[in-house]
């Protein structure tokens, strides 16, 4: 396709004087040279193609093309590309003559132009077949010349191939002659046999096409019957008359037979059953009365001549009929819209008409409100078009109708607003919300611009007004209530002020203990619409002995006594609501302490097992042995159990599923107290028959057994003088205390170290995690589990420091030989550095909870450290951390923390393992108080864990408040608990609730917008609410919102708030 390099086109004649310059000066300007010319080529119709052209030129050329001598203009069918013409498609009409490449050089003004080409462009094109001769389709006769001609051309000169009525037909064949050079097919002479539908086709190197439109021959025989008149389709309503017209012509006359559908003929003479009323006239027509549904279908015409073949002519007959209309639901438009209503036509035979009419009165096709096909058109719609539109259909069949009622809507108006009012606690209260509209308004009410959801507690009623069922003392607040129409809505707002009623806070329980001999408080707190006066008085009108002060409310006694046991009556008065009274029952008793506690037991297969257990206190307590998490019941223990007296539990010939740990539990009606102690159940070895070589003179091993026999002796010896001496364990022999022949036989081994097992705290009250009670039978507890837990401080190496406690330092370490099987466990220790005397009871009872709680999703205490000090708390660590820290990382675009976005379903995930923690918490009786994702830890296999690492003193500094000499979590907190110091598990659902946000924003601070004094302003006026998160599932963001609830007892539970997360279908992309 390319030029011979160094080929060169003039433009122009140089004069010779230039010429013979042009050596002289030693070539200062090169020529312009083609690498590649344009060639002429091949191309398709409709096809790409390419013009190639390459120059090369000292300087700076500009490229351009000429068509026969023009310039060629760039379309989006034909482009310069670079230097060469593309074709996107190739036209014969404007492709066809010389191209031409020329490159100028706009400096110097030198022109080249390079070779011609062309393209040899192929095509085919589809036409009519047209008549030839004779000159009109009426001059042709039977026995007489005709030529048709087929109009396809195309380049190069197709080969054509002809058909009457689809079949092939060649040269010769019939009569006929094929000239492929004329495209002419002739017939000569043509008679009735070459009648039917003439076509040709042709192909050649581009492709093939046929004939666009065919013709049609038809040369008529007298003898053949020909069509005068055709029988056409007929609807008719039922009952009425059908006619059918049918007439054929011919020499001779041809014959007519009218057929139905089963072949059956109809005549006037013989017709079938159900054609009874059927009559064919001598014109051929065919007449049906009273058609009937069985009279439908398809009736034939059949005309025979002398010559040829029948000709058949069908028509059908249908029966009218139309369908019922659908429904219109009523529309409501607002004022100066434009709306259309559809009224789509039943289906029917023939298809039914449709028009409007309002009023009685057909709609017209133009104006304000007319019709427009099917449609109703209502523009700049008024107040006075409402009313009941009427789309009516018809046919043959009959006529439907069916109305809509069309409403217009007005922007509500009020008929009475809501006022600010005063409701009184604890009784029904009202807020009235009266508008008037049309239709009729829709109210929804917000209390604290949270939507007000009907419930127990609030209830609107169909004329918009409020009612508060048990009014609080949370529902003064502000409340705002909207109604609206499609037209429009307004709303209003009222502040509800809430007159307290004169109440305990809490109600004193009436029936306490006081332990004899102990210092003893018995609060009583009230709260009216004026604060009130409260006092204590016996029952029997004596005045309170002089170690018994009332001091506002607070029943003080300095030393408890018997006598102090009775009646009292706590008194709250104030001037508006009266005085009420509360009754309080007071029980002086001795708490229960244990004598003697199970200690840890090995026992051989087949043995006895005997777990002591004596406690003593008044009233004297009751003891309950609770075995592998169920209740031990005395009547249904069997041969093999067996509970003495005293307490003690002894179990008979024992079995490897005995093993497990078991608890004392003891209780009177004051207090209850459990101690517990692991039975291990191991085979018993097999002696030895012969002793071997090696083994110890007969005389040695009887020395070494009276040397230890001894030396026991003399240690328990020890023993008994010092219980002696010190007067507290005087009741401790417990061999003495049983019954002759009671003791049973028993042999015991070492164990090894405890571990952490099974849950066995049966905690009747419930209490906050720093808020654990204390007295001697839980020091006793607390020094029982120190012993057990004891962990070497040797044996950890510490890692690296986590942050500050209110406690102390928390630090990592690795923990030798912690967990059996595994030579180094990564723990989180909790040092006690503080002197501080309510801190170091706050860390023991912190420790008791994780010691008392067993779950999958809540940390569990693996050891203690108090050798020396500080005291180390030695807790479960998981890899990746805290939460906040492991939700600020996934949403972290820094490609070196590699962190993947989480997805709803894995958020859901997250919150439903904090909630089943927070659950068994619960369930426990214990309170947290300190819920938040940095107090949660995460495993790379995205299980978390409820824990208390509390760093306030650093790391978290900022998620904290110094409120009222101490550092608390404000944004997690509740009303109630930051007000008032209330703290409950309904005050961890408020926290869950926030940590929940927290999960859905990644790890964001909850009211981060707001200084502390701001939230906590916010808490006080009962308006503390966090927004949706981005991406946050509204199911999910409603749970949030009642975890928010003012009020505690409408919070869900723990229960029930991990039930509705493992019910939520939540599964979305990040």
């Amino acid at each position: 396709m390319g030029a011979t390099r160094g080929s060169l086109a003039r433009p122009r004649r140089l004069p010779l004087l230039s010429v013979l310059l042009l050596p002289l000066l030693g070539g200062t300007q090169a020529a312009i040279v083609f690498i590649k010319q344009p060639s002429s080529q091949d191309a398709l119709q409709g096809r790409r193609a390419l013009l190639r052209c390459e120059v090369e030129a000292p300087g700076l050329v500009h490229v351009y093309w000429l068509l026969d001598g023009a310039p060629v203009q760039d379309t989006e069918r034909r482009f310069t590309q670079g230097s060469s013409l593309s074709f996107a498609a190739v036209d014969r009409l404007q492709d066809s003559g010389t191209f031409q490449c020329v490159a100028r050089d706009d400096v110097t003004g030198e022109e080249a132009r390079s070779a011609n080409a062309s393209f040899n462009i192929k095509w085919i094109e589809a036409g009519p077949v047209v008549l030839k001769h004779p000159a009109s389709e009426a001059e042709i006769q039977p026995q007489t010349q005709v030529t048709l001609r087929c109009h396809i051309d195309g380049h190069p000169r197709p080969t054509y191939q002809w058909f009457r009525d689809g079949t092939p037909l060649s040269d010769g064949q019939s009569n006929n002659t094929v000239s492929s050079k004329e495209r002419n097919l002739t017939l000569r002479p043509a008679g009735p046999e070459h009648s039917g539908l003439y076509s040709c086709c042709a192909h050649n190197a581009f492709g093939q096409a046929c004939s666009s439109q065919n013709f049609t021959l038809s040369i008529a025989d007298e003898s053949f019957a020909r069509v005068v008149l055709a029988p056409q389709d007929v609807i008719v309503a039922r009952n009425e008359e059908a006619m059918f017209h049918c007439q054929f012509s011919a020499q001779p006359p041809p014959s007519l037979q009218w057929l139905f559908e089963d072949e059956t003929p109809i005549t006037n003479r013989s017709r079938p059953p159900h054609l009874r009323r059927a009559t064919v006239f001598a014109n051929g027509s065919l007449l049906l009365t009273q058609v009937r549904p069985r009279n439908a279908g398809v009736y034939r015409c059949i005309g025979q001549g002398q010559r040829g073949p029948p000709v058949i002519l069908e028509a059908t007959l249908h029966l009218a009929e139309i369908e019922d209309m659908p429904l219109f639901e009523p529309r409501v438009f607002t004022a100066g819209s434009e709306e259309r209503v559809t009224c789509l036509p039943p289906k029917g035979l023939p298809e039914p008409s449709v028009w409007w009419e309002h009023a009685g009165v057909r709609l017209p096709t133009h104006g304000r409100v007319y019709q427009k096909g099917h449609e109703l058109v209502l523009a700049s719609i008024a107040e006075s078009d409402a009313g009941i539109y009427t789309c009516h259909a018809a046919n043959l069949a009959g006529q439907r109708r069916q109305d809509v009622n069309i409403t217009v809507a007005t922007v509500p108006t009020w008929l009475k607003k809501p006022q600010d009012s005063q409701l009184e606690e604890g009784k029904p209260g009202y807020l009235h919300c009266l508008t008037q509209a049309t239709p009729k308004p829709t109210v929804v009410w917000y209390r604290n611009q949270m939507l007000i959801s009907e419930d127990s507690r609030f209830e609107v009623f169909k004329n918009g007004t409020l009612r508060i069922n048990n009014v609080e003392v949370y529902d003064g607040t502000w409340y705002r209530c909207v109604s609206s129409t499609p037209a429009g809505s307004i709303e209003a707002q009222a502040r509800v002020q809430v007159l307290e009623k004169l109440k305990f806070t809490p109600p004193p329980q009436p029936q306490q203990c006081m332990e004899f001999d102990k210092e003893a408080t018995v609060p009583c707190s009230a709260t009216g619409r004026e604060k009130p006066t409260i006092k204590w008085e016996r029952a029997d009108g004596s005045s309170l002995p002089e170690w018994v002060t009332d001091n506002a409310g607070t029943l003080h006694f300095a030393r408890v006594t018997r006598d102090d046991a009775g009646n009292y009556t706590c008194i709250a008065s104030n001037g508006p609501q009266g005085q009420i009274r509360a009754h309080v029952q007071l029980t002086v008793a001795v708490f229960i302490t244990f004598k003697v506690e199970p200690e840890r037991t090995t026992v051989y297969q087949g043995h006895t097992a005997l777990l002591q257990c004596e406690a003593q206190g008044d009233p004297k307590p009751l003891i309950q042995w609770k075995g592998k998490d169920r209740i031990l019941d005395p009547t249904k223990l069997g041969p093999r159990m067996h509970i003495f007296q005293n307490g003690s539990l002894v179990i008979h010939d024992v079995a490897p599923e005995d093993s497990g740990r078991y608890t004392c539990i003891a209780g009177n009606s004051c207090n209850i107290k459990h101690t517990e102690a692991p039975l291990y159940v191991v085979d018993k070895p097999v002696p030895e028959e012969s002793e071997g070589p090696g083994s110890p003179p007969p005389y040695k091993m009887i020395q070494t057994i009276g040397l230890s026999v001894g030396a026991a002796v003399a240690y328990i010896i020890a023993v008994l003088g010092l219980m002696f001496y010190c007067k507290k364990r005087c009741k401790a022999k417990r061999l003495q205390k049983q019954p002759e022949g009671e003791e049973p036989e028993m042999e015991c081994l070492n164990g090894g170290p405890l571990q952490n097992g099974q849950p066995s705290a049966e905690i009747q009250e419930e209490v906050a995690l720093t808020s654990l009670g204390s007295g001697p039978a839980a020091t006793n507890k607390r020094h029982s589990t120190s012993d057990k837990m004891h962990f070497p401080r040797s044996s950890l190496q510490p890692i690296t420091t986590l942050g500050k406690s209110e406690f102390g330092e928390v630090f990592l370490a690795k923990a030798q030989g912690l967990e059996e099987g595994v030579a180094e466990t990564l723990v989180l220790v909790k040092s006690l550095q503080s002197k501080d005397e309510q801190q170091q009871l706050d860390f023991r009872r912190e420790l008791e909870m994780f010691g008392k709680l067993n779950h999958a999703n809540v940390v569990r205490l693996l050891g203690l450290c108090r050798e020396a000090e500080p005291h180390y708390m030695v807790l479960e660590y998981v890899d990746l951390g805290d939460l906040k820290q492991f939700l600020r990382i996934s949403k972290s675009k820094d490609e070196k923390l590699k962190s993947q976005p989480l997805s709803t379903k894995q958020k859901v995930a997250l919150c439903t393992q904090v909630a089943l923690g927070m659950e068994h918490l619960s369930n426990n009786r214990f309170v947290h108080k300190d819920l938040a994702a940095r107090n949660c830890l995460v495993s790379a296999q995205r299980q978390v864990k409820v824990s208390a690492l509390g760093l306030s003193k650093d790391v978290y500094n900022s998620e904290y408040y110094h409120f009222r000499q101490a550092w608390v979590p404000l944004r997690w907190m509740s009303p109630e608990a930051i007000l008032e110091g209330d703290f409950s598990t309904k005050s961890d659902v408020w926290a869950f609730g926030v940590l929940m946000w927290e999960v859905f924003t990644h790890g964001e601070m909850p009211h981060g917008g707001q200084a502390d004094d701001e939230v906590l302003a916010d808490l006080q006026a009962g308006k503390a609410r966090l927004p949706q998160p981005e991406g946050c599932p509204s199911k999910l963001y409603r749970l949030m919102q009642r975890c928010w609830a003012l009020s505690p007892k409408d919070r869900p539970s723990f229960s029930e708030i991990a039930s509705t997360l493992g019910d939520s279908p939540v599964d979305s992309k990040p």
